[in-house]
């Protein structure tokens, strides 16, 4: 199984990438938030089983400060990424929300600060409650180490069921206002005068925002019950030992320890699979990120040209010779004589069998050399 972890995490990395591109062109900072904060925590998760597999010995110091200040991080900013999503929905549905300038930089800046300032703060105050510099298992790596005292509780464990709790109920109030002006919220061309969100993606946002919260919850939950399982210590009892590294060998890790370990993974990656599966199964988004990076497409075949070219195509008609060029997608007249790419060739094939269907002025004759 611990061949397995990298693998998928990384994958799961690269697959949340994807609908960030549309993510940012509609402008929203939470769901972009999520996807990179998710991405991250894979390539930690997948970095530290390639590192620590099958051994626990202490290395690349550096790297765990900052691996593990982001997975502190993360544990707030997916809950306030959703619960800015849920209130610009909810604003939208009830059309509270205006289209102004004014009213867009303000919601970015206030889900810049709730996405990535909250988790800055959030780990600076994990700073007082950790004993030890991190702990260390093997073959996964390092994790933070968190004291279980009443505070701790207080202001670590409870800010994110906090924000989780206020996520769903802005989620069932953005439904109910949905329900209730679904027919005037269809009938503006079935998209929002104040965004570019059809009706079957702000569905998409309010399920995907609920359930990213609830994986969100109950992964928080078991790293609670894990950290507070030996029981609550008065805060006066804490160690500062922060250059002390507490090592978990395999020996020394019990059936809980690796049950908790593989729970945060699994949760991860699945919080990561319900952010790309909603957003794949909108196909005209896929395509819109297919166009997103028709640049590097189009660099990287001027790159390797030479591998990709074939022979030319010439067409015979009533006008002469002409030469067919790939530009943007299309096919134009061009005096240039330039290798017909694999691409072209189908697209012309295609538009060719699909004129044939339609009277024509003039007969059209392929001739491939």
């Amino acid at each position: 199984m611990q061949a397995v972890i990298p693998v998928i995490s990384y994958i799961s990395a690269g697959l949340v990438v994807i609908p960030l591109i549309w993510y940012l062109r509609a402008r929203n900072i939470a769901a972009v938030a999520i996807g990179m904060w998710l991405s991250i925590t894979n390539i930690i998760y997948a970095v530290d089983a390639l590192i620590w597999a099958e051994n626990s010995d202490i290395k690349a110091l550096v790297w765990c400060d900052i691996s593990t200040s982001f997975i502190i991080g993360s544990q707030i900013a997916l809950p306030a990424a959703c619960f800015c999503i849920c209130i610009h929905l909810e604003r939208l549905a009830s059309f509270c929300q205006t289209s102004t300038p004014v009213a867009t930089r303000r919601r970015i800046l206030f889900e810049c600060v709730m996405c990535f300032g909250l988790p800055t703060a959030y780990t600076a105050l994990h700073l007082i409650f950790q004993p030890r510099r991190f702990d260390l298992f093997d073959g996964f790596g390092c994790r933070p180490a968190t004291y279980p005292t009443v505070a701790t509780i207080f202001l670590v464990w409870i800010p994110p069921f906090l924000l989780a709790f206020w996520t769903v109920l802005y989620a069932v109030i953005a439904w109910r206002h949905f329900l209730v002006h679904g027919v005037q919220f269809s009938r503006d061309g079935t998209r929002s005068s104040a965004s570019s969100l059809t009706c079957n993606m702000y569905i998409r946002l309010v399920g995907m925002a609920v359930l990213e919260v609830v994986l969100s919850s109950i992964l928080a939950t078991v790293a609670m019950w894990y950290t507070l399982s030996p029981g609550l210590a008065p805060m006066a009892d804490m160690p500062r030992h922060l250059n002390e590294v507490l090592m978990w060998g395999s020996d020394a890790m019990t059936d809980a320890t690796g049950n908790m370990l593989m729970v945060e993974w699994t949760g991860v990656v699945l919080q990561s699979a319900v952010f790309f599966g909603l957003f794949a199964c909108r196909m005209e988004a896929l395509h819109q990120a297919w166009e997103a990076v028709r640049p590097f497409r189009q660099f990287f075949r001027k790159r390797h040209g030479d591998a990709w070219s074939g022979q030319g195509i010439s067409i015979r008609s009533s006008m002469g010779y002409v030469k067919p060029t790939c530009i943007r997608g299309g096919f134009s007249n061009a005096s240039i004589s330039v290798p017909l790419r694999k691409s072209c060739l189908s697209r012309y094939l295609y538009l060719t069998l699909r004129s044939l269907k339609r009277p024509a002025a003039q007969t059209l004759v392929m001739d491939i050399p």
